[in-house]
């Protein structure tokens, strides 16, 4: 940067702390910013507060606000570069890890909390808005990249006390929102309040001179929202008196304050600070805060871990026999030696440690990755020891193998990636005959849960948990049900006389191999008949290629099932079946960011009454996924709903509104029926119907 350009920038930077002007010189608001004391602004919190849904009431209901907000922080070329520069540096301050529960105060439309529930955190948004809040619910829904196995919140709250237990959150953040609050050292004592010990805050705020610049003082004379100015000391002496006790600040220049020309770098590298103007560095960091507020000592866990570092030993035996696909059990010491606590509980989003393993064979070669998982049987710090009783099935296949032992983080580092020393132990297994070339197969099928024992729905599901144990002397292989020799589950539908109707009504894979006296518990879901009446469901094992059990002299299963007259509908299924045709074509030209419009026709094949409406749980509607040359681009590319409810055997006309992706090419629309909240056709076995996009 030369040095005009950064006296410019020098310039705007005490600029913007002159009310009366904007960054140009000219004139600001014709109104300026009120002052309100200590006083005024705690009498006037709910004010505020109503002020605040108020405003996003409007924005809701205005068109192109609303899609401002739900597309935060890509709402527009010129503010996205600075968001997305910020949130880099909230998120490095918040050193956040998996599974951690992480507060998002005043997270009005709850961009910030689609970003960290993204990285596999639990976000708990809180704002004093409730229109605000549902605006992020919708965002959350609208994008199937969240992780809603983590069970995202979205709480209002009234201002004062937040709807949390005490330290029941990991971290707790501030965006652009901590400056609206009146009541700040009311919230600040239950910010502290719900953070857990070691917690933190973090704060990304506008500091000096934001209540005076013109967007703020435009909101603050139509909506009446609160813009206030933070003073680095008030806030850190308020700090101080919530209880928090560490504090550290992030400095950083505007994003667009320093891009140096190469000479200018030169320069500055061979050691010219006066090609870098720290006082425009002190006014920028006095006009936007990143400010981290601790609650006691920090802590480091397998959530956000630091030396992952173990030490593995054998317990008596330094080497593993056993038969063909059967289980052994052997012991092993494993201790902690690095600085991060092991968690153990088992979570969705990972950051929990096991000892697991790969399989390799003889000369090293790794054959399975992740071959086995033990659990710790409680948190294991730093300089903590445990015993493990792992528990092994071997590989079906008979031979000499190496079974690598190493602790794993789960979803984020095997230890001996990060420079741990890993155990390896040789394995020795033994033969049995498998079932890809048998002796005897043969089953004892039980059910265990889930008969049937009023009549059902037609189509619906059945869950049902069945006992498969092995009586015959060869192994049943696990895997794909079209490979050869390995066994699967497989019905036959019959009336209630015993007369064949459907071969093969469903086909369902072991999840595991089986060998001769073992015993597998599956659970299964088998649609029911989908006409009213009196039916049986033959149950049988096959190995593919080979034979069905009962041809070996094996017993089957019967159950029986009646199905009442009722038609199911939506919200409880049956079959679920569509045919989609396209009129006008399969396939359509446009220009990129273009509306393109097609028409579709979709006949419901199945029983099943779908109930038309708008994204609601147990809706029917005609989605789309858009695929390029190289693979699926975008889940969920449209949604189109139906005009009425559609009867088995009806048919309608659905319209199709979308916008062309704004690259050139030659994409492929995959069209299918949705079940919203429920399935998919294609998963419940409909067709789906594709047009080729092609963009010019």
């Amino acid at each position: 940067m030369n040095l005009r350009r950064a006296l410019h920038h020098f310039k705007q930077g005490l600029l913007a702390l002159d009310p009366r002007k904007d960054a140009s010189g000219r004139p600001r608001h014709a109104h300026a910013h009120p002052t309100y004391s200590e006083a005024e602004l705690l009498a006037r919190a709910e004010e505020f507060n109503r002020n605040a849904e108020s405003h996003w009431r409007s924005m809701a209901r205005e068109q192109d606000a609303r899609r401002h907000a739900l597309n935060k922080p890509f709402s527009n070329v010129r503010d996205t570069p600075a968001m997305l520069y910020r949130l880099g540096l909230l998120l490095n301050e918040l050193d956040l890890g998996v599974g951690m529960s992480v507060l998002d105060f005043g997270a009005g439309s709850c961009w910030v909390s689609s970003c960290i529930n993204r990285l596999r955190c639990r976000t708990i948004a809180v704002d004093v808005s409730a229109t605000a809040l549902e605006l992020g619910r919708e965002l959350f829904q609208s994008d199937a990249r969240h992780h809603m196995e983590l069970d995202p919140l979205f709480l209002p709250y009234d201002g004062h006390r937040l709807p949390l237990a005490d330290a029941s959150v990991d971290r707790a953040l501030c965006f652009d929102s901590f400056h609206h609050v009146p009541n700040q050292d009311e919230v600040l004592k239950e910010l502290l309040r719900v953070l857990k010990p070691g917690g933190r805050l973090v704060l990304a705020e506008p500091g000096e001179g934001h209540s005076h610049m013109d967007q703020s003082l435009m909101e603050t004379e139509v909506y009446g929202v609160l813009e206030n100015d933070l003073h680095f000391d008030d806030l850190i002496a308020r700090a101080r008196k919530a209880g928090f006790d560490r504090f550290s600040v992030k400095p950083f220049p505007d994003a667009d304050a320093f891009t140096f020309p190469l000479e200018r770098y030169r320069e500055f590298m061979d050691g010219d600070d006066a090609v870098f103007p720290l006082q425009q560095l002190r006014e920028n960091l006095r006009h936007f805060y990143v400010v981290t507020l601790g609650k006691g000592a920090p802590s480091v866990d397998s959530r956000n871990p630091k030396r992952l570092l173990a030490a593995i030993a054998p317990i008596g035996q330094q080497q593993l026999t056993g038969v063909a696909a059967k289980q052994i059990r052997f012991s092993v010491r494993v201790e902690n030696i690095g600085d991060t606590l092991w968690l153990h509980e088992v979570t969705p989003s990972g950051g929990y440690v096991m000892l697991g393993g790969h399989l390799l064979d003889e000369k090293g070669a790794v054959l399975q990755r992740g071959f086995l998982r033990a659990p710790l049987p409680c948190d294991l710090p730093p300089g903590g020891a445990a015993e493990l009783d792992v528990a092994m099935y071997l590989p079906p296949e008979t031979g000499r193998y190496v079974v690598r032992l190493d602790m794993v983080d789960e979803f984020l580092a095997w230890f001996e990636a990060c420079g741990s020393r890993a155990l390896d132990l040789p394995l020795e297994v033994a033969s049995y005959p498998t079932s890809r070339d048998p002796h005897r197969l043969a089953a004892e099928i039980r059910l265990l849960a889930g008969a049937p024992t009023a009549p059902v729905v037609p189509g619906s599901p059945l869950r049902l948990v069945l006992a498969l144990r092995n009586t015959g002397d060869s192994t049943w292989l696990p895997g794909d049900p079209v490979a050869h020799g390995n066994v699967s589950l497989g019905v036959h539908l019959r009336d209630a006389s015993g007369s064949e109707i459907a071969r093969d009504y469903m086909r369902l894979p072991l999840t595991r191999a089986v060998a001769p006296k073992q015993t597998l518990e599956l659970p299964v879901e088998i649609a029911a008949p989908p006409e009213a009446g009196r039916f049986k469901l033959q149950v049988d094992l096959v190995a593919e290629g080979v034979c069905w059990f009962e041809h070996m002299g094996s017993a089957p299963l019967t159950l029986l099932v009646e199905t009442n007259q009722q038609i199911p509908d939506s919200l409880h299924p049956g079959l679920l079946r569509a045919s989609i045709q396209l009129p006008g074509g399969d396939s359509v030209r446009a220009r990129a960011r273009s509306e393109v419009q097609l028409r579709a026709r979709v006949s419901n094949l199945g029983n099943t009454l779908w109930r038309q409406g708008r994204e609601q749980r147990g809706t029917v509607a005609l989605g789309g996924h858009l695929c390029a040359s190289d693979g699926l681009l975008e889940l969920d590319f449209l949604r189109a709903a139906l005009p009425k409810d559609v009867a088995p055997g009806e048919s309608v006309e659905v319209p199709l509104v979308f916008r062309a992706p704004e690259r050139a090419g030659t994409y492929l629309l995959e069209l299918d029926m949705v079940d919203e909240g429920i399935a998919w056709f294609e998963k419940r076995g409909s067709r789906t119907a594709h047009v080729e996009l092609v963009v010019a």
